[in-house]
């Protein structure tokens, strides 16, 4: 009876916010990755799930919920339970892109989320097959002032960051594309492999395997400045679109209301995994750069996205394909 009366009266005085601090996770948590297996999303996600999973004795699962942008995932991730045991990886210009362009969604792509943390930051890669004719983004652009409208890229699919960032690009040069969407980073780089396409622009997961082995040739990368990973390869900004700079990052989302201790063992433990030097070094070959932050943090970096991408497709009057 006393040990009965213990348990109830240490429960009247701990807060449930507490309780849910100590006690998380006591099940598997699950991650939600809006794009298909083999990208850069879900090789990050995968690596940083391994070793939480590691550190909380508990099961980290990831799910592939392709489609419509990543929307499809954040609709679920969304109407979860606001508990922390469902997380959404999220690239924040693809979340942001994805609210801009799809005219009714089911979530408000910044109320309905509070921020976990961030992963990594990469370029995404405008590439072609190595046996293409343009051996540099000057030659495919001209290429492309010479044939409006004729110069097919592939992306991973319509309103998805490459298809954007793609599509600035093109606005910033004053020339017309045709765009191919797909399902994935993957098909859009083996269609540029395949000279389906006469390039793609894609996450770098996606570009660097065929890059190094000299099947796909880079042209450009979308970061402010040049990645280490292609040597001599220039930046958008440099090869012909002064001062673009539209970098791939990765992070985690839960949805709103999720307790603010929950948040925050999240964030420690998805710190500690970018701390090994294991994970960086895979994420590093990859083309990311571990860019650890606070959850506050990490919100504002989407909050901005969503204003950033929304005035661009407002000014450039995108819509999906």
């Amino acid at each position: 009876m006393l040990r009965a009366f213990l348990i109830v009266l240490t429960c009247t005085l701990v807060p449930a916010g507490a309780w849910a601090q100590v006690g998380f996770p006591a099940r598997p948590v699950r991650m939600i990755v809006g794009f298909p297996p083999g990208g850069s999303s879900d090789i990050s996600a995968r690596l940083v799930a391994e070793r939480m999973a590691a550190e909380w004795k508990q099961p980290v699962l990831v799910e592939n919920r392709p489609g419509a942008g990543g929307t499809l995932a954040a609709a679920q991730v969304a109407a979860a339970p606001a508990d922390g045991y469902t997380l959404l990886h999220v690239g924040p210009g693809t979340h942001a892109i994805s609210a801009a362009m799809y005219q009714s969604l089911p979530y408000d792509a910044i109320k309905s989320f509070t921020g976990v943390g961030q992963i990594a930051v990469s370029p995404f890669v405008m590439i072609t097959s190595s046996q293409s004719p343009h051996r540099t983004m000057k030659e495919l652009l001209d290429h492309a002032r010479a044939n409006p409208g004729k110069v097919s890229y592939g992306s991973s699919g319509s309103g998805a960051g490459p298809h954007l960032v793609t599509e600035i690009f093109a606005a910033a040069t004053g020339v017309k594309l045709l765009h191919v969407p797909y399902k994935g980073a993957a098909p859009a780089a083996a269609a540029a492999l395949a000279g389906q396409v006469e390039f793609a622009t894609v996450d770098s997961a996606s570009a660097i395997p065929h890059v190094q082995a000299g099947r796909l040739r880079a042209l450009a990368v979308t970061t402010a400045a040049r990645s280490p990973l292609y040597a001599g390869v220039p930046t958008v900004s440099e090869a012909g679109a002064p001062g673009f700079a539209y970098p791939s990052a990765v992070g985690f989302l839960a949805p709103a209301g999720t307790p603010r201790e929950v948040v925050m063992k999240i964030n420690a433990s998805l710190n500690a995994a970018l701390a090994h030097e294991a994970v960086r070094t895979r994420l590093s070959s990859l083309g990311f750069e571990a860019t650890p932050m606070s959850a506050d943090e990490f919100s504002e970096v989407v909050a901005e996205d969503v204003r950033r991408y929304g005035r661009v497709v407002r000014d450039l009057g995108l819509k999906l394909d």
